[in-house]
């Protein structure tokens, strides 16, 4: 009974993980709605996030890091929106209910690539399942930040730059993004993960149990599809094409290449349960 419920839910979030290749492939036939579809992909990958969390942590810790997420990663973009740091000076021109000068809509995408993020940091060390300890509780939050800015180095030139979404008010010397950006983010992807991480290294009641090839290579697919969100576009338009190319290039040898590298490492393993 419990392996049926397993394949039952296993089969959901994959096509979870199919509506989100499909809305991806809009790209191709709306090659001007990057924005709209970038909202729907947030969406989705925060359903999926705590999907996917809930059965590796419990709903109750799904929650917390949600909260964890907001709270820090909020404070530092109003303080950043305020005073320019850690970030830049920057301001959203999204519309939509904000909190503190920051659109609601931002924290499902920082909540559900910082999931991602974290989970494939656990992949790529060979840790999967298991409850962080020792140098493992400060080593995985490094390789999940240096993992979510990857996404971030790709998506913030032509989110800020070509479709507006926040402007960088001093410009920046990466396609009109600060260097600052990437280092302040970082720093705050950072933090969250590692708050997540002590929080768990007392809490994390799931530790014990593995889980089969399938789930963890939902997480590298569902970075490899964020991946493509980047690489469509370069293709399908003509216009800020040195932007569109650039941020294509660099995703193929960053993102891209994460997610194909996790994904190597979980079927590769010799155990069936990781």
């Amino acid at each position: 009974m419990k392996n049926s419920l397993n394949s039952s839910i296993n089969i959901g979030r994959w096509l979870v993980i199919g509506v989100l290749f499909i809305s991806t492939l809009l790209l191709f036939v709306i090659p001007n709605a990057e924005a709209t579809i970038g909202i729907m992909g947030a969406i989705i990958v925060s359903v999926f996030a705590f999907w996917h969390g809930s059965e590796r942590y419990g709903l109750k810790n799904m929650i917390i890091l949600f909260l964890i997420t907001w709270v820090i990663s909020n404070f530092f973009e109003s303080l950043s929106i305020l005073t320019g740091f850690p970030f830049g000076n920057y301001h959203y021109e999204m519309g939509g209910p904000k909190i503190v000068h920051v659109p609601l809509i931002i924290m499902p995408a920082c909540f559900a690539m910082g999931y991602v993020s974290y989970t494939l940091a656990h992949v790529l060390t060979g840790l999967f399942s298991q409850k962080l300890k020792s140098v493992q509780l400060f080593i995985v939050p490094i390789i999940g930040a240096f993992i979510m800015v990857m996404w971030d180095l790709v998506m913030d030139p032509p989110a800020a730059t070509v479709n507006k979404q926040w402007i960088w008010e001093d410009g920046g010397n990466y396609f009109g993004v600060p260097i600052s950006n990437y280092f302040g983010w970082f720093l705050v992807v950072y933090l969250f993960m590692q708050t997540f991480a002590i929080f768990l290294a007392k809490y994390d009641t799931n530790s014990k149990q593995t889980y089969d090839k399938s789930f963890w290579l939902e997480a590298a697919v569902i970075y490899g599809i964020q991946g493509l969100s980047f690489i469509i576009p370069a293709v399908v338009n003509d216009s800020h094409v040195e932007i569109y190319s650039s941020s294509a290039l660099i995703c193929v040898f960053t993102m891209m290449f994460v997610a194909l590298l996790s994904s190597i490492n979980i079927m590769s393993h010799k155990d069936r349960q990781l």
